[in-house]
């Protein structure tokens, strides 16, 4: 898909050293997270934006500047950051493109249970699993000082998410013509004569 521009790494870690591999991570991470909204966003009944009952609230919000990891996605966004609402801003929504929990991206409403967002939750699930057992055991998100994760496992973490990277886009493009299709259809049935098809 098109390639996103990806934004500096914080000033407020600027007095720590991260390695190439942390970078090309956060790279891909961001585009990730790109493609999971994209797709999220291709569901005709847009059930965020019309939803009565917010699921998003500062307590998960949190994890995002507390987690090392969200920390260095974010950059300086983190000073952004609202004790009282988090990221959540009534009417409009999340303000972070990047650097979400990753719990954001588990879409638990049941609004989000139609067939077609199957591949959604699975890249989502699958999206969180890359970042497991990074460190003495420990999920990425909970590891204290990520620049102590070995250059080996740094190297598989970035190998699997520019796989499911690559799997999400394919599946983004796949639903985006999906979506193109069914456009097409339905002007077709509204506008008969635009086809040939219309009354001789």
């Amino acid at each position: 898909m098109s390639s996103l521009k990806i934004p500096v790494v914080p000033s407020t870690m600027a007095g720590r050293v991260f390695s190439e591999e942390l970078h090309q991570i956060r790279e891909v991470h961001i585009e990730m997270e790109s493609i999971l909204q994209s797709l999220a966003a291709l569901q005709n009944s847009a059930p965020c934006a019309s939803c009565a009952n917010v699921c998003c609230k500062e307590i998960l919000c949190r994890e995002s500047i507390e987690s090392d990891f969200l920390r260095f996605v974010l950059g300086a966004r983190v000073d952004d950051y609202s004790l009282s609402d988090g990221w959540y801003v009534p009417g409009s929504g999340c303000r972070l493109s990047y650097g979400r929990p990753l719990v954001c991206y588990e879409f638990f409403c049941e609004r989000f249970d139609m067939q077609e967002v199957g591949s959604l939750k699975q890249l989502s699930r699958a999206f969180k699993s890359v970042y497991s057992n990074v460190f003495a055991g420990q999920h990425i998100l909970v590891v204290d000082d990520i620049s102590r994760i070995s250059m080996n496992k740094l190297r598989v973490v970035l190998g699997r998410l520019e796989g499911l990277r690559d799997q999400a886009n394919s599946a983004l493009r796949e639903g985006l013509l999906r979506q193109l299709a069914s456009q097409s259809s339905r002007s077709e049935v509204n506008n008969p004569s635009a086809t040939g098809k219309g009354t001789a």
